[in-house]
This record gives C-alpha cells, structure tokens and sequence, in this order.
C-alpha cells in the first residue's frame, strides 16, 4: 500500500509548512540524493506516486522512502539500482512510474525485460508471407518513425495465432531483434495465477515501464486466457479488472507518439474478447511449417552437431512423413532420431563410459522412420479447420 512520507524539512530554513527539502550535494556519499518541490510545483500523483528517497541532511542521515515512510533500509538494493536507472536526468521518475510499488518496477526490468533478444528472421524456418508483412508493419515504423506518420501510422497491436509451437514466440523476439527494440515478455497465466490480485498493478508497470524503454515490444503468451469474453455471471472481480486495466493500457499508448507495440500470441484465438481484437489491429496467421521448412529445421538442427550426412532424396522423404508436424514437433522429432545411432552403439556392447563419437554412426533415414513411432503430430486436422476459419473471418493476411 503506498503512503505519503512524512514531510522532513532541513533544520535552520524558515518556509512554508510542507515544504520539502531540496536536493542537497552530500561529498560522503556516491549516490545522488534526490527531493522533492514545495507541494504548488508538485508533480506526484493524487495518491503520492514513488520518487525516490531523499536523504535527511540535517538529522541522523537516515534515508526516508517516499513510498513506505520508512527509513530507506527497508528497500533492498537491487530495487533502489532498479530505480535509479529508471531516473531521469533532473533525477527524478519519469510520471507514469511515480505510482509504482518499486517491487514491481523491479520485477518487470528484471524478469520481464529483454534488453537484447537474440533472434533474427534467418532463425525463423519459412513464414516468408508472415515476415514479409510483420516488416511492413512494425519493423519499418520503428526504424523510421518521422516517415511513418499520418496515414502511414501502423497499429500498436499485433495478434499472432495458430497451432501451438508454430514460432509465435520466436517471431515476437525477432521482432525486437531487428528493431533493436527492448523485448517484454510475459505469460497471461503467470498474471492470473502468480500475481494473483496485484495483476492490475504489474500491468501498470509493464506498460510504465515500457514507455522508459522506447522502442519497446511487450509480447504476451496465451492472451486468450487474459482477454477473454467477458461473461455477464461467473467472472471473477480480479479477473475483469485486470482485463480491464489491461484494455486501458492499450488504448492509453494507441493514441499517442510512443513507440510501444503489443503482441498477443494465442491457440485460441476465438476465445479473444471483441475489444481485444478491434485493438490488435493486425492479427496474422501463424500455420504449421511447409514442407521447405521441415527440411530447414531438419538441417539446421542437425548441423549444429555435426550430425547431418542426408542425402537430398531421404530429406525430402522425411518432410513427406512428416506433413502435419509443427516445428515443435519437428524439434523433438529431430532429437529422438539423432538418439539412435547412440542405442545402436549401446546395444552392440560399448559401455556408456567409454563411447566416443567415432562409435556411433550419423542419423540416417531410419533412425526418423524408427522416431515417428515415438513423435507423433500434436495438432488435429479438426483444429487446423478452425484456424482457417477463424482466419478467413478475422485474419489479416491469407497463407
């Protein structure tokens, strides 16, 4: 709960009653020490937002905390870093992080932000359609914000749905990655769950956060399950708030110059409320690989270990068994193959201990042929109809 701090007023200065201390320069300590203007110039928010802690020149030396009234001891370090590094350069938070738990400040810079997410489109096996429009849409405006404006501006929501482990996720880090933007990543679930009643307040300081952070990419994994029709009985109160905050939000940063996009990535994209998807302007189609990617994620995963020896024809033989399978599929397809020639090896007697890679033999043909019986396809053709459906209806871009 965040409460006013008691008002310290420097010994030995007359002035008004309230007035808080202004930023004095302490030699004996590194850090900058920070106050706040007389309460007419205040720039805090009605319910006294967090600015950080000024320190007491006149007294004991102890820091008061804005935000808990408490002496400063009772913020940990790595929050008062956190904060620190969200200041601006008159030492002060920007405006939208004034009425902010620090805690939470904390846990969205460092678990929920990704300052450099290494992927790029060349790790994305195939989408080419997909690439091609997400650049358009979003990677050209980042890059170039001062051409993309007006009937240029692109939307700030983008909806990536279809099959699970189709590379939803991977497309939202590349996303960031080629836009040299700072990735944001989190899962619906964690805020339903793990934050249960304080989702509100995450939300606040994602997106507050986000806004110190332009060019910034929030993704949301399984926003189906945040989103979600609104019932008219049965729902529970935390839950329409937090669907309700969220909703704000991003009307909130839709009419403005930020450079924030939201991406929401969902296996169920039926399931989204109706306010929800008018605001994810874009809403791609993100369909299981073909038959060139299968071949793409084979090779590559197998190159990485030196293990691919084959041949075009039996590749192509692969990727014909194989119709149906998502890149997760595909992944785990490749790891339960590249296990056989090290059975095979057990199985004639090498012990374990003593196996070198000169024992085992390269992945061949029937080693994916022996794995399928193990990796099976984990999307139904009843489910690939309702995709394509829902994308004939709703989609953005047709496969």
């Amino acid at each position: 709960m965040i409460m006013e701090m008691d008002v310290v007023q420097k010994p030995g200065r007359n002035g008004p009653q309230g007035a808080s201390v202004s930023p004095q320069c302490d030699n004996n300590h590194s850090t900058r020490n920070y106050g706040v203007r007389p309460s007419w110039n205040s720039r805090r928010g009605p319910r006294g937002g967090f600015v950080p802690p000024i320190r007491n020149n006149g007294g004991s030396g102890t820091t008061i905390s804005r935000v808990t009234g408490k002496g400063d001891d009772s913020m940990e370090d790595s929050t008062r870093k956190c904060i620190e590094m969200l200041c601006g350069p008159d030492g002060e938070l920007p405006e939208k992080l004034r009425n902010l738990e620090p805690r939470l400040i904390e846990h969205v810079s460092n678990e929920i932000m990704d300052r450099d997410p290494n992927v790029r489109w060349n790790d994305i096996a195939g989408l080419e359609h997909a690439k091609k429009c997400v650049t358009e849409m979003v990677i050209w405006p980042l890059l170039r914000p001062d051409i993309f404006r007006g009937c240029r501006s692109p939307g700030r929501g983008l909806l990536l749905f279809g099959p699970p482990g189709t590379g939803k996720t991977m497309i939202g880090k590349a996303i960031a990655g080629e836009a040299k933007a700072t990735f944001f990543y989190i899962s619906a679930s964690s805020l339903t769950s793990k934050w249960i009643g304080e989702g509100e307040k995450l939300v606040r300081a994602l997106f507050g956060v986000a806004s110190c952070r332009q060019p910034a990419v929030i993704f949301v994994d399984e926003i189906d399950s945040l989103l979600s029709q609104r019932k008219s009985d049965g729902e529970h109160e935390a839950s329409r708030r937090l669907k309700t905050q969220f909703l704000i939000e991003m009307e909130g940063f839709d009419s403005g110059n930020e450079q924030i996009l939201l991406i929401g990535a969902t296996n169920r994209p039926q399931e989204l409320d109706e306010a929800a998807r008018r605001r994810l302007t874009k809403r791609l189609y993100i369909p299981l690989p073909s038959s060139e990617a299968r071949a793409w994620i084979i090779r590559n995963l197998l190159e990485k270990d030196g293990l691919f020896m084959l041949s075009e024809e039996e590749t192509s033989e692969i990727c014909k068994l194989t119709e149906g399978y998502s890149g997760s599929d595909m992944k785990n397809l490749v790891k339960d193959a590249s296990m056989g020639p090290l059975r095979e090896a057990l199985q004639r007697g090498v012990e374990i201990t003593k196996l070198s890679k000169e024992d085992m033999r390269s992945v061949m043909l029937k080693d994916f042929e022996s794995a399928m019986q193990e990796v099976r396809p984990s999307v139904s053709s009843n489910e690939l109809g309702t995709y394509e459906e829902w994308n004939k209806q709703f989609g953005s871009l047709s496969i």
